[in-house]
């Protein structure tokens, strides 16, 4: 129950309680969680309070609410190890998820001085390819990724390839026997922008996860530069840490 006593600010007691109940299983995701009139009746709290309560539910992605509907709990985020050098279709393939994807952008661009640092590019003139997509899992959009490849010549991935393979890593090595093998990886908050809170169906402001990557193939040559906002309230990333002794 909430405690009157308590210094902590009666909204974040509620958001605790509720936030416990629904890692304890007593609500299923896209389960109704109680109406503001119940909360009200239940814990003897205005109803800014309890508004307050369920912003800090929604913006930490543990519930939705559907316009003339209701609160729902939300699904479990996607975990994703960091130490695993996995595509996005191989994520979304592990976790029982159809990857999906829409081509934003696809051609050839004068890569901008972070990306030739990335792809060990010296040549001023030199041109890359540009993929930015959309990415689904189940339908749903789950990341806006915009990639950078710089294959060398007589290597071109086509548009149609892409939109029938979806993954950029199957193509690298079923076409020209590129093995992504190693990457350095980076991993940041950011806030949404407009265009990009629209694209991925959440409110500006939410909170992405910025991934950025460099992957290199067995020959040990950058290959691939890529930037993924992947949504806060969908995917978590996780370490296993050990102690040396």
């Amino acid at each position: 129950m909430i405690d009157p006593n308590d210094l902590t600010p009666k909204y974040y007691q509620l958001a605790k309680i509720l936030r416990q109940q629904i890692e304890n299983g007593d609500f299923q995701p896209h389960d109704a969680i109680p109406s503001e009139r119940q909360l009200e009746e239940r814990y003897s709290l205005s109803r800014p309070t309890i508004r307050q309560a369920i912003d800090v539910l929604s913006r930490q992605g543990y519930i939705y609410r559907v316009h003339g509907k209701g609160t729902f709990v939300s699904p479990p985020k996607l975990q994703k190890g960091m130490l695993e050098l996995t595509s996005f279709s191989e994520d979304m393939r592990k976790r029982g998820l159809k990857p999906g994807h829409q081509i934003l952008e696809f051609g050839y661009v004068s890569p901008n001085v972070k990306v030739r640092r990335h792809l060990e590019i010296s040549e001023d003139k030199a041109m890359v390819l540009q993929i930015k997509r959309l990415r689904f899992g189940d339908d749903e959009p789950i990341g806006l990724q915009d990639s950078y490849l710089s294959l060398g010549e007589n290597k071109t991935i086509t548009r149609e390839e892409i939109e029938e393979k979806g993954s950029i890593y199957a193509i690298l090595q079923q076409k020209f026997g590129i093995f992504p093998t190693e990457a350095d990886e980076t991993l940041e908050v950011t806030l949404a922008t407009k265009e990009e809170a629209d694209l991925l169906n959440i409110s500006e402001g939410s909170p992405l996860l910025l991934n950025e990557r460099t992957l290199w193939s067995q020959d040990r040559k950058a290959i691939e530069f890529v930037r993924i906002l992947y949504r806060g309230d969908r995917y978590k990333y996780f370490v296993r840490l050990t102690r040396q002794q």
